[in-house]
């Protein structure tokens, strides 16, 4: 059985064919490919909880390191009094 030319060349065009159908079709039903930056989406709930808990963090640090510093002064800090002076100083007012 012999193969000729003519025959070789109308397979490869049809399959020169097919490549172009697939790779357009490809293109478009595939979405653009995005940067790879993850996205975060939480909640109002969420951002709430987070917030808070970073503002207790802060709150605590700072408390603490003030009642350090008051007892290394000799200053106990015990009264209330001196507590909501401690806070009233850590919350900036």
């Amino acid at each position: 059985m012999t193969i000729t030319t003519y025959q070789i060349r109308n397979v490869l065009r049809t399959y020169g064919n097919q490549l172009k159908r697939r790779a357009s079709f490809a293109q478009d039903s595939v979405p653009p490919v995005q940067s790879s930056a993850d996205l975060v989406d939480i909640s109002v709930e969420a951002r709430k909880r987070q917030v808070l808990s970073q503002l207790s963090a802060k709150l605590i640090a700072k408390v603490t390191s003030q009642e350090q510093h008051r007892t290394l002064d000799g200053s106990a800090g015990g009264t209330e009094e001196d507590q909501s002076a401690i806070f009233s100083e850590a919350l900036g007012k």
